[in-house]
This record gives C-alpha cells, sequence and structure tokens, in this order.
C-alpha cells in the first residue's frame, strides 16, 4: 500500500511542477505572481488534465463499443 502512495504522490508532484513550469513559459506565472494564484492556476490546469484525460477515455470506449468485434487468431 505504501508504494501505490508513494507512486501517486510522485504523479502529483510531476503534474504540479508540469503546470508551474507551464504557467512561467506561457507568462502567467512571474515575480509579481502570489502563492495564491499560483495555486488557483495548478488547480484549474489540474481539472481540465482530468476532464479531458476523462473526455478521451469516453471517447476512446464509445469508439470501441461501436467497432465491430473481431475474432483474435493466433499463428
Amino acid at each position: 500500500m505504501g508504494t501505490i502512495l508513494k507512486y501517486v504522490f510522485y504523479l502529483i508532484l510531476i503534474v504540479v511542477i508540469f503546470l508551474v513550469g507551464r504557467g512561467i513559459y506561457e507568462g502567467s506565472i512571474d515575480s509579481d505572481t502570489t502563492v495564491g494564484e499560483v495555486v488557483e492556476q495548478v488547480d484549474a490546469g489540474a481539472k481540465n488534465m482530468v476532464k479531458s484525460g476523462s473526455e478521451t477515455v469516453e471517447k476512446a470506449a464509445d469508439d470501441y463499443k461501436k467497432a465491430p468485434k473481431k475474432d483474435i487468431v493466433i499463428d
């Protein structure tokens, strides 16, 4: 259980670093930005990433359901 929590923590840390880095690159985070504003931007970015991911998975599942089922033949 501890290993799973460790990996979840690392994943969250990577997402936060990515979102802060993207904010700095885009110019929305600069030397005048407060910590609260950074937290709000990271929160909004994380929500958008989750929403986009869930929409992609839902679309892929719908596409899979519509596709004709084929037998898998292994030679």
